[in-house]
This record gives structure tokens, sequence and C-alpha cells, in this order.
């Protein structure tokens, strides 16, 4: 039996696992395994508008249902699909042959000394040990504080579902009290961070503040001040010029000051100290300045990782030395050859190499030539920049404005069709727009 390990069900990790089914779920000695700690995929590209929500708190039966729009289970993924399901938390990985080689009822060409350096394990939270002949690493990232003092302790983080919801129960509160004359305007927010989540996250804020003062009987026009905090010189750096110029004016439309070359020195409870010493007064402080890989790669043996703790490949996304272990997604550190600068770490990208590692599995066990991952020239990617506005970079093609907002729809819709059934894929994309359309 060939055992094929994915751990984590991100953007790539459920594509890779997804293209294998497909590919290899027919034959009888080959067992393809996800392993997740949830038991759905969060659908990061929805967090944004989970946090602008307002008029619902933490006991409010509408944060259920936003939950249930904002991640997809695995069992509706993977339904009809040959593919295991594991929701554990995956504590440590040992790449090293402590096994029988693998099994040849297969027919492929793997040399024998291959064989008998292929098969490792992985150890669960509960102390279950899952075998694998070939690896898939796609466990994603953490919320990174970049080592600011007091950032972990007094920021809010954007990371995942809860995060948002409590920015969002955060906001309620503030304007609760200031409707009630306990606090003074405007509200000040301070997000630190100005990539595609910071500027979602300020942008959409803008708008949901206004409906929540509304609601709390606040009639000041200026209840609201939003900064948005950038340590480099430009906000998304990865974005052309002409892409930067049109968000950063659709910013200042909404009234949100941007402040970039300001690194960030200190978070305390009320305040964030930059490092020139100048001192910026908040009532909510959301962190969302960066990520890091996680712990479990640097404790295990023989993965090489570069100096932030990212997995090392080859041309065909397989670990240094392990060529039946693939990394994809925020676990990889891929050069660009033609910019000779990392390649993003976004969610085209993730599917891209998710696809890549699946081919090549699948070469690697039937034989055949493997495919370079070559990062695509055809980029996708979308800012939302507050209400029924975007930027939308498909390939070489621009939309903005109304226009860039269908665009942003239509790309979610896509996504769903290509990890759903029709009409399962049309019925969480309804749900999820009449859940949000209070935002807009």
């Amino acid at each position: 039996m060939i055992k094929i390990l994915i751990l984590g069900g991100g953007f790539g990790g459920v594509r890779a696992a997804l293209d294998l089914e497909k590919k290899l779920g027919g034959k009888k000695d080959i067992k393809i395994s996800l392993l997740d700690k949830s038991d759905c995929q969060i659908f990061t590209p929805a967090l944004y508008e989970v946090a602008s929500i307002y008029g619902a708190d933490h006991q409010h039966p509408f944060h259920t249902e936003l939950r249930s729009v904002s991640s997809i289970p695995y069992s509706e993924i993977f339904r009809g699909k040959k593919i295991e399901l594991i929701q554990a938390e995956v504590k440590n990985i040992n790449l090293e042959a402590k096994h029988a080689p693998l099994e040849t009822s297969v027919e492929h060409r793997l040399l024998e000394t291959d064989q008998k350096s292929l098969t490792g394990h992985a150890v669960t939270g509960n102390g279950s040990t899952i075998d694998f002949d070939y690896l898939v690493l796609a466990l994603g990232s953490a919320a990174s504080t970049l080592g600011v003092t007091g950032a972990e302790e007094y920021a809010f983080k954007f990371k995942n579902i809860d995060d948002g919801l409590m920015v969002a129960d955060k906001l309620e509160e503030l304007y609760a009290g200031a409707g009630q004359k306990d606090s003074p305007l405007p509200i000040k927010i301070l997000i630190g961070g100005a990539g595609f989540n910071g500027v979602e996250l300020a942008a959409e804020l803008s708008n949901c503040t206004v409906h929540i003062a509304h609601k709390h009987a606040i009639t000041n026009k200026n209840c609201t001040a939003i900064t948005l905090i950038e340590a480099g010189p430009v906000i998304l750096p990865m974005v052309s010029e002409k892409e930067r110029t049109l968000i950063t004016e659709r910013l200042h439309q909404l009234g949100i000051n941007i402040m970039t070359g300001s690194p960030v020195k200190e978070v305390g409870p009320s305040y964030i100290k930059l490092k020139d010493d100048h001192i910026l007064k908040g009532d909510l402080i959301v962190w969302s300045g960066g990520l890091k890989s996680l712990d479990i790669f640097k404790s295990t043996p023989g993965l090489d990782l570069d100096e932030r703790g990212r997995i090392i490949s080859n041309d065909f996304l397989q670990a240094r030395n392990h060529a039946n272990v693939f990394g994809v997604g925020d676990n990889l550190i891929f050069i660009d050859p033609i910019t000779n600068n990392p390649i993003p770490q976004m969610a085209f990208v993730a599917i891209e190499q998710g696809m890549v590692a699946a081919k090549n599995i699948r070469q690697l066990i039937l034989g055949g030539k493997l495919k370079k991952y070559k990062p695509g020239r055809n980029s996708v990617w979308i800012a939302p920049v507050g209400g029924k506005y975007a930027v939308a970079h498909i390939g070489k093609l621009n939309f903005s404005g109304f226009f860039g907002y269908l665009v942003r729809k239509l790309v979610d819709l896509r996504y769903f069709l290509s990890v759903l059934p029709f009409f399962k894929a049309i019925w969480f994309f309804w749900r999820g727009e009449r859940a949000f359309a209070r935002n807009d």
C-alpha cells in the first residue's frame, strides 16, 4: 500500500488532495489522507467581512451562520472522494525511514534505493502515528508580531474567524459606550501592517463603523479615525504602482490615514509607539503585520529551512534531500528565477503549487517526467477596498471600482465550483452573499 499524506487543508493542501484523488483514487493500493486540526477550510478572503459585521455579538445566533459561510466543511469538499480525513493536530514529523520499503503492486519506476528511503511518519496530538510514503506539507502559517514589544498582549490578531469575530465584538462595545457618552469620539482604530489583510480590513471598517454609529444614535460626522501603519516605504509592495495608486486614492476617499515608513516599536493597551518614539493613541489596535512559519518544521530533523523557517525546495517543489516530501503555500520559500525574489504568499500561488505537487507525486509513483513549478505570470489577486469597490488583477487585465467588485465575486464563485459539486457551490456562494450583504 502506497500512502500519501497531506498535512493541512488550506488552498494548496485541498487542491493537492483533489488532484491526487482524481488521478490515483481509482487504484486500490494507494491511500490518500488529509490531516487538519479543523473540520473545515477557512475561506480566508472572507475574514475582513467577518470582522466588519455589525449588530451581532458573540451570543447572537448570527455568529453561527457567519462561521458556516466563512468556512467549507471538508466533509462536503471530499464527499464521494477516496480521501481519508483525519481531524487532529500534528505534533511531530519524522522524515526518515523506519518501516519496510514500498510495496510495488502499482506499476511505477522508483529505484530500489529510493524505495528504502521513503517511508516516514507524523505523530498527532493524541499520540497516533500516521505513516506516509509521500508527504505534502501545506500547514499554512501563523500570525507573527515580528518581536514587537506588547503586540502579542495588546493587539487583536487577524488570522482566523475567531479573530475576526473578536474585532467585531470590540467595535460593538466601543460604539455602544460612545452612544451612552461613556467613551470619547472619535473612536480611534489603529491597524498595523498594510498588506492585503490590513488594507481590506481598514476599508471595510470605514463602511461598517458608519452603520454601527447610526445604530447607537451617534450623529457626529467624524466619529471614527482609522490609521493604517506600514513599516515599509509603500503599502502593498507586490502590486504595480498604477494599482497601488488606485487603492491609495480609494483609501483616502474613505478617510483612512496611511502612514508608511513607520516601523512599530511598541504596542500598549491604548497606544502604538513608532520607532521614532512618536505615539499614536488607539481604542482598537489590530495587528496584521506579518506571518511566520510553524515551529514544527524547526523540530523536524533533516528538513532544510531558510532563516525564517520556510522549507527550501528544488524546482519540483521537493524538499532538499527528500524526494518524497513536497512543500506548498506559506510553508515554502521559492525564488522566482526571473525576478530573483521570493514569490508572494497568496492563495492562487498555493493552489498552483498544490497542483504541481500532486502531479509530481503521481509521476513518481507511475513513472514519468517531473514538472517544474514556474511561478504564474498570469497572477490573480483582488483587493476589496470598501463596499462594492475592488481592484482586481487577473493576469494582464485590471479592473477597478464596481467592475472589480464583480470580478471578485466571480473569482470566489469559481473557487467554490472548483472544490464543491455545482449546486453545493452555488448554495455556499449565495449564503455568503446574503450574510455579508449588510456590510455593503
